[in-house]
């Protein structure tokens, strides 16, 4: 509790971290500031794109877009807490499902994580029923929660989105192409401005 005379603190807690975390970090940036339980969803992103800019491309000089849903749409993700909360819960749910050595397959997680990603957080980014984030606005958050939990639920009832998406029901934003696509050069002008 804060009284009149005192001045506001911030309190950093340092503390060492085990080996599992270290080997998580170090595939990160030096500098990043997030919550620690998304990281690992941090490190499928940069995997993934780094995939995309180095194997998948016709030669590195190329500029054109590149027509992938994760890459154009992670970055607006990371600025929705309860986006990054509904692809966290649904991540855990289907990397519980998964055997020991499918675990330890990298590339078959990435490829899960890609069927998470389009099943959970595509189309409710995309969805005209989830109205727009908006910072510490209780209403906004509180109806933005419902539309997630409910389409998560239908998710799991229905063992995947393409019921959500094939229903009448379902309201979604008109197609987009820099929904799919992602933009090299574009990014590298935002970074340098």
């Amino acid at each position: 509790m804060m009284t009149m005379r005192r001045q506001p603190q911030l309190l950093v807690k340092l503390r060492s971290l085990n080996r599992r975390s270290r080997d998580l970090l170090s595939l990160l940036p030096e500098t990043l500031i997030g919550s620690m339980c998304t990281i690992h969803l941090l490190i499928f992103y940069r995997q993934i794109l780094g995939d995309v800019l180095l194997k998948d491309r016709t030669s590195m000089q190329s500029a054109d877009l590149i027509s992938n849903p994760v890459l154009a749409t992670f970055p607006k993700l990371l600025e929705q807490p309860d986006m990054m909360d509904a692809l966290r819960s649904s991540w855990a749910e289907k990397e519980s499902t998964l055997k020991r050595s499918e675990k330890r397959d990298k590339e078959f997680l990435k490829a899960m994580f890609l069927l998470v990603y389009h099943d959970c957080v595509v189309p409710l980014l995309h969805s005209t029923l989830l109205p727009p984030f908006r910072w510490a606005e209780e209403e906004t958050e509180a109806a933005r929660w419902k539309v997630i939990a409910d389409f998560l639920k239908q998710n799991q009832e229905n063992g995947g989105a393409l019921q959500a998406l094939l229903s009448p029901d379902g309201v979604h934003e008109p197609f987009d192409i820099s929904e799919q696509t992602y933009d090299l050069l574009g990014e590298i002008r935002k970074n340098v401005a």
